[in-house]
C-alpha cells in the first residue's frame, strides 16, 4: 500500500510537471525568437556588435544636433560609421599587438585639457556631457581609443618620414614656401575612393560619381552633408572639414588648387591614385604669425631593450616620477637614468620647444602640464616619459623658426600620405565580413 501510494503520488508530480512544461514551451521559443543584439561586422579575431554601432550612430546625432546640422539618413550614415569602426577596431588590435597603452592618469590629462577648451573643470565636462545623453564611460573609452590610435601611427607611420636638408631649402626657396607664412586655409574635402588596381570603368563610374556631386554642391548641396554620405576620407563623419592648415601642410595637389579658389568655391574633380577629390575652400587668412608660444621643458626617458621588458620599464618610471613627487632633484634623477643622450647630461633640459617640435604624446603632455608641476607618466614611441615644464614664453619668428617651420610643414605633408597609404594597406590585408 505503501509503494502504491508513492507510486500514485510519484505520477501526479511528473504529470504536473510535464503541464507545466507543455505551458512553458511557447515562452522559450518566444525568448529564443527575441534577438538582444547582433554582429555587425567580424574583422579578423574580433567582432564590432550592432548595439556598439547604434550607439556610435546616436551619439554622433546627438552631435549633429548640438550643432544645428541637418543629418544625413540613417542608412547612408551607418555605413559610413560601421566603416570608421572598422578601422578602430583593426587598429586597436594592432596596437595590443604591439604593447601600446594609455593610462588612467595620462586619459584624464587629455579629458582634462579637452574640459578646458571648452572653459570647464573635467567634472562640469563630464556632467554637461551626460546631460547630453552621452555615456560618460563610452566617451572616455572611445577618447582612450584615439590617444592609443595616435601612438600606432607614430609607431607605424611617422619613422618612414625623413625630410633633407636640401629638401628644406628647395622648399623655402619655392612660391608655395614663400606663401606658407601668408596665407592659411580652411578646406572641406570629400573623396571618391578607388582600389589600387582600379579597372577604367571603375574610375569613369567613380569620375562620373565626382561630377555629379560637384554639379550639386554648386546647385546648393550642403557640403557637410554630402561629405558624410559619400565621402570615403576619414574626415566624413566630420564632414570633411580639414581644419586650418597653411599652404605648405596640405598634400601638394590640395594646396595648388586651394591657391586658385576664392573662398565658397567648389573645385572640379581632383585626380589622385585613390580616387578623385572634390575641395570647398571655406575661408582663408593671411599674414604670418609674428609670435610663437614655447615652452622650457626638462624630462626623463626610459626606453625597452633586449635586457629590460616592457612591463619592467614602465615600473622603473613610475619609480623614478614617485621619487621626484616626493622631492628628490628631477636633474639629478634624470643624469643618472634618464636614456634619452641629448638632454641627459644636461639634467633632462630640453631647452626652449615649439609646437610640432615633439611628437603628439610628449606635445599634447606638456601643453596640460603647468608650470612648475610634475606631468604624469606617458608612453610614446621612444619609451615611457614624465616631464615638467619650467616656463613658458613668447618668441619672435626668426629664420631659424622659418626653417622649422618649413620642415614641420613638409613633414606633416609626407606624414599624411604616408598615413592614407598605411591605412588602405592595413584594411586591405584584413579579414572582414560586414554581416548586416
Amino acid at each position: 500500500m505503501h509503494d502504491k501510494t508513492m507510486t500514485d503520488a510519484t505520477r501526479r508530480f511528473g504529470a504536473a510537471l510535464l503541464l507545466a512544461a507543455a505551458a512553458l514551451l511557447p515562452l522559450q521559443a518566444s525568448a529564443r525568437m527575441e534577438v538582444l543584439d547582433r554582429i555587425a561586422a567580424v574583422v579578423n579575431d574580433s567582432v564590432i556588435m550592432e548595439s556598439e554601432l547604434d550607439q556610435r550612430v546616436d551619439d554622433l546625432a546627438r552631435q549633429f544636433l548640438a550643432e544645428r546640422q541637418q543629418l544625413p539618413p540613417r542608412d547612408v550614415l551607418r555605413p559610413q560609421v560601421l566603416e570608421r569602426l572598422i578601422m578602430e577596431r583593426l587598429q586597436l588590435d594592432m596596437a595590443e599587438r604591439g604593447g601600446i597603452r594609455v593610462d588612467d592618469n595620462s586619459l584624464n590629462q587629455a579629458l582634462s585639457g579637452i574640459a578646458r577648451q571648452n572653459n570647464m573643470t573635467l567634472d562640469e565636462f563630464s556632467s554637461s556631457l551626460r546631460a547630453d545623453g552621452f555615456d560618460w564611460a563610452a566617451f572616455r573609452e572611445q577618447i582612450r581609443g584615439e590617444m592609443v590610435i595616435n601612438q600606432l601611427h607614430q609607431r607605424q607611420v611617422a619613422r618612414r618620414v625623413r625630410i633633407t636638408d636640401r629638401e628644406v631649402e628647395r622648399f623655402l626657396e619655392s612660391e608655395m614656401g614663400k606663401q606658407m607664412f601668408e596665407s592659411e586655409f580652411r578646406l572641406r574635402h570629400i573623396l571618391i575612393g578607388l582600389p589600387d588596381d582600379a579597372t577604367p570603368d571603375q574610375v569613369e563610374s567613380a569620375r562620373n560619381e565626382a561630377a555629379s556631386l560637384v554639379q550639386r554642391l554648386r546647385d546648393g548641396a550642403d557640403f557637410r552633408e554630402m561629405a558624410v554620405s559619400f565621402s570615403d576620407a576619414p574626415q566624413a563623419l566630420e564632414g570633411g572639414d580639414l581644419g586650418w592648415r597653411p599652404a605648405a601642410q596640405l598634400p601638394t595637389l590640395f594646396a595648388e588648387e586651394a591657391m586658385r579658389l576664392n573662398p565658397g568655391d567648389v573645385s572640379e574633380p581632383l585626380r589622385a591614385g585613390n580616387g578623385f577629390h572634390i575641395l570647398k575652400l571655406e575661408e582663408k587668412r593671411g599674414g604670418a604669425t609674428q609670435f610663437v608660444e614655447q615652452v622650457k621643458v626638462r624630462h626623463v626617458l626610459i626606453r625597452t631593450s633586449a635586457l629590460r621588458t616592457p612591463s619592467q620599464a614602465e615600473q622603473l618610471i613610475n619609480q623614478l616620477h614617485d621619487r621626484v613627487a616626493a622631492g628628490e632633484d628631477f636633474a639629478t634623477i634624470a643624469r643618472e637614468y634618464s636614456e634619452d643622450p641629448g638632454s641627459a647630461r644636461a639634467g633632462g633640459d630640453l631647452g626652449w620647444v615649439s609646437q610640432g617640435e615633439m611628437v603628439p604624446e610628449f606635445e599634447n603632455t606638456f601643453e596640460n602640464t603647468p608650470v612648475g608641476e610634475l606631468s604624469p607618466v606617458f608612453q610614446s614611441e621612444f619609451g615611457w616619459h614624465f616631464l615638467r615644464v619650467d616656463d613658458t614664453r613668447t618668441a619672435d619668428m626668426s629664420d631659424e623658426f622659418r626653417v622649422l617651420r618649413a620642415r614641420q610643414a613638409l613633414q606633416q605633408r609626407r606624414y599624411e600620405e604616408e598615413l592614407q597609404q598605411w591605412l588602405r594597406e592595413t584594411r586591405n590585408e584584413a579579414y572582414v565580413d560586414i554581416r548586416i
